[in-house]
C-alpha cells in the first residue's frame, strides 16, 4: 500500500493489501468485463499504450515531491505552459524547496524552465498553483496555496511570462495549511474570489483540522477574509480537495470540501451573495477518507454528479448522481461495476471525452496502482477499465499524485502532465502525448442557458449558462470562443462571454433598442468543433 498515506488509517478501517501480480489479475478480469458497444474498440485495445512517455522531450527529469499541476498559457504566446506545486512531504513539513515552470515552446521543442523567472528563489511548502486572472487586466495571475502553517502566495501577472510577488499588499496575512483552493464569483459582483481548503496546524494526521476559508476579491486582485462572517464554523480534518459546484442549476457556486479523517465530506451552500451554510446533512453521502471531488453531468440531465476518490472501507470510487434538486444520491453499485472499481490507493479525476462520442469518460490517478482509462456510455454505466500510459502493465505508475489535461503539442489531441510523488523513486514528473488517441471532433457542450423575463432597456441583460467540454476542469486554452450572439432590428452582435467559476459563464448585452431579440449562445473549442445553444427570444422596453 501507500508508503505513507494508506498506513496511517483510523483502527477501525480495513485495509486490503494485493501483491502486484493480484493487481494485474484484478485489472485483467476488469478487462474482460463486457463493454458497451460504443467502447468494444476501446477495450480491445485495453493494453495498448494509448498515451506515449515524451517526459524525456519535453520536461526532462525532475525530482521534488510534486503535488499538483496546473496547465495554463503563462506568457501570452498560445502555447500551454506547465506549472508543478512542490514541497512538503505528507505528515511533516520537510524541506521547503522550489516549485517548478517550465514554458512550452511549441511541437517538437524542449520546454524552457522559468521557474527563477516567475517565482524567483522563493521554495516553499506549496501544495497547489492555480492560474487565472483575478485582476482583471486580462493577463493571468498565479496563486500558491503553502501548507505546515506558512504563508500562501500571489504572483500578478503582465501577460509577457513576468509576476511580481504581491503577497504582502494583496492577500490577508495567514499562515495557514492550505489543501487546496479554487476560483469563483461567490458574490455575483463581477470578479473571481477565492475559497481555501486549511486543514490546520501541524500534522494533519493528528490535528483537530481547519476551517475552510473565503477570501473575497474587491475586483484588483486585493483580496480581504470573509471566513469568520460567511462560512460555517466547521473544522475540516485533512482536506486535499474541494470544488465550486452549483449543485441546484441556480447559477450560484456552491462549495464541495473533502475530507479524509471525517466520517465524510461537507457541502455549503451559497445564498447567491457570497454566504455559506453547512447543508451536508441527507444531501451528500457520507464516505471517510475521501480524498477528491471532481463534478460533471455523467448521465446527460443538466445536473452536474460527482465522481469521488478513495472513499471508505473498501477505498473504491464513488459515482454520486444529482437527484436534480441540489442533493446527491450514491449509485455506484448501479453504474461502476466493482471489477473495474479495484481499490487502488488513488488520489485524482480527471474528465476527458475519450472516444469524442460526446459524453464524459474519466482518467484515474494511482499512488500504488495503474493509472486507469473509464469509459462512459452516455448515461453514467462505466464499463471499461484500462491501463493506458505504458505498454506493459508491469511497469506501472506509481506515485501519481495529480493529473492535468491539455493539448500541449496543437495535434487537437489532449496529452497530460502528471505530478509524482510520496512513493520513493517516483518523484520525477511525467508528460504524456495522445499520439494514439482520437483528435478531438466532439461539439462542446451548452445547457443551463438562462431565460432572462422581460426587462426595462437601459439596464444591461446578463444571461449566464453552462459550458464545457466534458473536460475538468475548463481552462482559457479550452476554448477558441464562447460568445453570447443577438440579433436586434435586423443585426447581428456579438460579445465575449466571461467564466464565472465551475463550468460557468456570463455575458452582457447592453444598449438595445425596444422591442424584441433573438439571442443565443455559440462556443469553439481549441479544437474547432463548435456549438450553439436553442435561440430564444427576449422583449424589452
Amino acid at each position: 500500500m501507500k508508503y505513507y498515506k494508506r498506513t496511517r488509517f483510523f483502527a477501525f478501517i480495513v485495509v486490503v493489501t494485493f501483491s502486484f501480480s493480484s493487481r494485474l489479475a484484478l485489472l485483467t478480469a476488469a478487462q474482460e468485463v463486457t463493454p458497451h458497444p460504443a467502447t468494444a474498440q476501446a477495450a480491445a485495445n485495453a493494453l495498448v499504450e494509448i498515451w506515449e512517455d515524451v517526459t524525456a522531450t519535453t520536461i526532462g527529469t525532475t525530482a521534488e515531491w510534486t503535488n499538483k499541476v496546473e496547465l495554463a498559457d503563462i506568457n501570452g504566446d498560445s502555447l500551454v505552459d506547465i506549472l508543478f506545486a512542490n514541497g512538503g512531504n505528507y505528515e511533516a513539513a520537510g524541506e521547503p524547496v522550489l516549485s517548478r515552470v517550465f514554458l512550452n515552446q511549441g511541437a517538437g521543442e524542449l520546454f524552457v524552465e522559468a521557474t527563477q523567472a516567475v517565482f524567483g528563489d522563493t521554495r516553499m511548502f506549496a501544495r497547489v498553483i492555480k492560474v487565472r486572472d483575478i485582476n482583471q487586466d486580462g493577463y493571468v495571475d498565479i496563486m500558491v496555496g503553502t501548507t505546515f502553517q506558512t504563508q500562501s502566495r500571489l504572483y500578478l501577472g503582465d501577460g509577457t511570462g513576468q509576476f511580481t510577488d504581491v503577497t504582502a499588499t494583496n492577500l490577508p496575512q495567514i499562515d495557514a495549511s492550505i489543501g487546496d483552493l479554487e476560483f469563483g464569483d461567490v458574490d455575483n459582483d463581477g470578479d473571481l474570489d477565492m475559497v481555501l481548503a486549511d486543514w490546520g496546524a501541524g500534522s494533519p494526521m493528528q490535528n483537530n483540522g481547519g476551517r475552510t476559508m473565503l477570501w473575497i476579491n474587491d475586483g484588483a486582485g486585493h483580496f480581504t477574509d470573509v471566513t469568520d462572517s460567511q462560512m460555517p464554523d466547521i473544522l475540516v480534518k485533512f482536506s486535499w480537495e474541494l470544488e465550486f459546484v452549483d449543485v441546484d442549476n441556480n447559477y450560484a457556486l456552491d462549495i464541495l470540501v473533502s475530507c479524509k479523517r471525517c466520517s465524510g465530506s461537507f457541502l455549503f451552500e451559497n445564498d447567491g451573495m457570497g454566504e455559506f451554510t453547512d447543508v451536508t446533512d441527507g444531501r451528500l453521502p457520507q464516505f471517510t477518507n475521501n480524498y477528491e471531488f471532481e463534478a460533471m453531468d455523467l448521465n446527460g440531465d443538466g445536473y452536474l454528479d460527482l465522481t469521488t476518490i478513495n472513499d471508505g472501507l473498501g477505498l473504491r470510487e464513488h459515482i454520486f448522481l444529482n437527484n436534480g434538486q441540489g442533493s446527491f444520491e450514491d449509485k455506484t453499485d448501479d453504474l461502476f461495476p466493482r471489477l473495474l472499481n479495484a481499490g487502488f490507493d488513488d488520489n485524482v479525476i480527471a474528465f476527458l471525452d475519450f472516444d469524442s462520442d460526446g459524453d464524459a469518460d474519466f482518467l484515474i490517478g494511482s499512488l500504488d496502482g495503474p493509472d486507469r482509462l473509464i469509459i462512459n456510455d452516455g448515461t453514467g454505466h462505466l464499463s471499461s477499465a484500462m491501463m493506458v500510459l505504458n505498454a506493459s502493465l508491469t511497469e506501472g505508475t506509481a506515485g501519481t499524485l495529480y493529473m492535468a489535461l491539455a493539448d500541449l503539442n496543437g495535434d487537437g489531441r489532449l496529452d497530460i502532465v502528471e505530478a509524482q510523488g510520496e512513493v520513493p523513486g517516483a518523484e520525477d514528473e511525467r508528460v504524456y502525448f495522445g499520439t494514439k488517441t482520437q483528435p478531438d471532433t466532439a461539439p462542446p457542450v451548452i445547457t443551463l442557458v438562462e431565460n432572462t423575463m422581460p426587462i426595462n432597456t437601459d439596464q444591461p441583460v446578463i444571461i449566464r449558462a453552462r459550458v464545457h467540454d466534458n473536460k475538468s476542469p475548463t481552462m482559457p486554452h479550452d476554448w477558441q470562443t464562447v460568445s453570447l450572439k443577438w440579433e436586434a432590428n435586423g443585426q447581428m452582435q456579438e460579445s465575449v462571454m466571461n467564466w464565472y467559476g465551475e463550468y460557468l459563464w456570463r455575458g452582457t448585452i447592453a444598449d438595445l433598442p425596444a422591442g424584441t431579440i433573438r439571442c443565443q449562445i455559440c462556443a469553439m473549442d481549441a479544437a474547432g468543433n463548435e456549438a450553439c445553444s436553442q435561440a430564444q427570444e427576449m422583449t424589452f422596453g
